[in-house]
């Protein structure tokens, strides 16, 4: 696992869109999920969320940022202007919109939204990025987001989609097969606030010298559809800072079967992952891991061939 002082992960972060030049605006392209609100008024003291993961802030690459607040989402601008240390400046929120449903106490998703407006300062420090408001009223502290571990655990919705997305694996199985077993992952790749979900199902009919088949599923209004295939794919896959139609480009690894290990990068074109260029292994493309840990077929969930 890699891990980035603070003002190097901002700047790994930030990759070439479509051949533009990345932009020199600091913390551009990366993501964060809450730790600590801290108040200068002693009778409020520091306040920190039960689950620091459903309080995430992205600050895209086209100067618009996305929260996550606990069971609410919100959308809106931010702009950042760094002073003679890069570490530190000024940074201002623009109105964000979001919406209003009531989380279960305690949330910290109203505190968050109030404090927005009056953010007028950042500063890198210890891997963590501190958000300053105006007349030093306090401190929101946030942490760069870390790697997805895959998750072992079953899912009967996702394998019933998993199934859905290989209609060959029944009569295989059937044939006296050993029954595959999977691992998933989820992350938002398209910011509006529900999780896409990678599945890695590891079996002879999914895998081949060269890894096995990775699936993408996005959820929709009846279940969980698929998105993306992508055949003799390694862990982990990566997930970039640029975006196509709205969507994170993807990196997934490839090797074996006599051909030389690159990375393959793949953007959305509206309604699919497609690929667009091929890169060495090494350096490993900057990003954030998803399914990392390398899983074993024995660590994985079985995955019946039929419901």
């Amino acid at each position: 696992m890699r891990h980035f002082p603070a003002v190097l992960l901002a700047l790994a972060l930030v990759a070439p869109v479509d051949g533009l030049e990345p932009p020199t605006r600091p913390l551009a392209g990366t993501e964060w999920r809450l730790v600590e609100l801290q108040s200068m008024d002693d009778a409020i003291g520091t306040r920190r969320p039960p689950d620091p993961s459903v309080f995430t802030m992205r600050l895209e690459l086209d100067g618009s940022a996305r929260f996550r607040l606990d069971c609410n989402r919100a959308t809106g601008s931010w702009t950042a202007e760094a002073g003679a240390d890069p570490a530190s400046g000024r940074f201002t929120f623009g109105p964000l919109a979001g919406t209003r449903a009531l989380c279960p106490p305690p949330s910290l998703d109203e505190q968050v939204l109030a404090q927005a407006p009056h953010v007028r300062s950042y500063l890198l420090k210890d891997g963590r990025l501190h958000l300053s408001l105006m007349a030093d009223a306090g401190i929101q502290v946030w942490e760069p987001l870390g790697d997805v571990p895959f998750a072992p655990t079953p899912d009967p919705e996702l394998e019933a989609a998993i199934r859905r997305a290989s209609p060959d694996y029944a009569q295989v199985a059937g044939d006296g097969s050993s029954p595959a077993r999977y691992v998933h992952a989820r992350v938002d790749l398209d910011g509006d606030g529900r999780d896409e979900v990678f599945a890695y199902p590891m079996g002879s009919i999914f895998c081949g010298s060269g890894g096995c088949t990775l699936l993408l599923f996005r959820q929709g209004d009846a279940g969980l559809a698929l998105v993306g295939e992508f055949p003799i794919t390694r862990l982990p896959v990566i997930v970039g800072a640029a975006k196509s139609r709205g969507w994170s480009d993807l990196f997934r690894r490839e090797s074996g079967g006599g051909a030389p290990a690159s990375w393959v990068r793949h953007a959305f074109d509206g309604g699919r992952y497609v690929e667009r260029e091929r890169l060495p292994a090494q350096p490993e493309p900057a990003g954030r891991r998803v399914l990392a840990g390398e899983p074993s077929f024995a660590q994985g969930s079985p995955l019946p061939p039929r419901e």
